[in-house]
């Protein structure tokens, strides 16, 4: 499963290995003062961030199956929500505060916004869009248990459908439990690897773009602007995200 987000990383680190190429080619003209960059250093650069990037990209698809798992789990709940009201409202005996009890607890089950993702190439802000959508889930799984605590509370509540059964709903929030757990499990090793990643493309004093820019602007001092390895290299961008 590819993921969008990760295309602006990899055409960087595709432009260095391009920009490489053509230094390469132009031999000892290449001969800068400041070590950092020399071909070696940069090199070194391209082949950590690709190895990372190849990281990042093995680890989103398990975090992005989880996701959905996870979602085929609660998007349903808002339908079959609006149904068990019925069949509660059906029991005898019903109270209308029992009604309004199950009407405040379906409300915090339907009420939860779901979390914008984060395209931010800083971890932290990364880590917050993914805590924020974690926590919603996690309420949406405790409120469960609220619903489960009514319905074994209503003395007549004892439908015989299958998918309004006491049990149901408990099956139901374990399933929440797991898939929730889950997302989380794949997504600690995912962040941790965007933040490696990140660190050596953007945060790090050194990053690759900082760096790479440096070479094309040495490189433009050793050329002739109007040489086909000039206007080859001038077309080589190096962005932030």
């Amino acid at each position: 499963m590819a993921s969008t987000s990760e295309v602006g990383h990899a055409k960087n680190i595709a432009n260095l290995n391009l920009l490489n190429t053509n230094i390469v080619a132009l031999g000892a003209t290449y001969n800068p003062s400041n070590l950092k960059l020399l071909l070696p250093n940069l090199q070194t650069i391209y082949t950590t961030s690709f190895t990372q990037q190849a990281s990042v990209n093995n680890l989103v698809a398990p975090y992005s199956v989880a996701v959905d798992e996870r979602e085929v789990i609660f998007k349903p709940l808002n339908r079959e929500l609006t149904k068990l009201r019925k069949a509660y409202k059906a029991t005898e005996g019903v109270t209308q505060v029992q009604l309004e009890d199950l009407m405040t607890i379906i409300r915090k089950l339907k009420g939860i916004k779901k979390s914008k993702s984060s395209t931010s190439t800083d971890p932290t802000e990364q880590q917050d869009s993914y805590s924020t959508s974690q926590m919603s889930y996690d309420q949406r799984t405790n409120t469960m248990d609220l619903l489960i605590s009514l319905l074994q509370n209503t003395p007549n509540y004892s439908p015989n459908e299958s998918e309004y059964k006491i049990v149901a709903y408990q099956d139901k929030k374990a399933a929440m439990l797991l898939k929730t757990q889950v997302v989380a499990d794949t997504f600690v090793p995912l962040n941790n690897a965007r933040s490696a990643r990140n660190e050596t493309l953007y945060n790090s004093a050194d990053n690759l773009v900082d760096t790479a820019n440096k070479a094309k602007d040495y490189l433009f001092t050793i050329l002739d602007s109007s040489s086909v390895q000039y206007k080859a290299i001038a077309k080589i961008k190096f962005k932030k995200r």
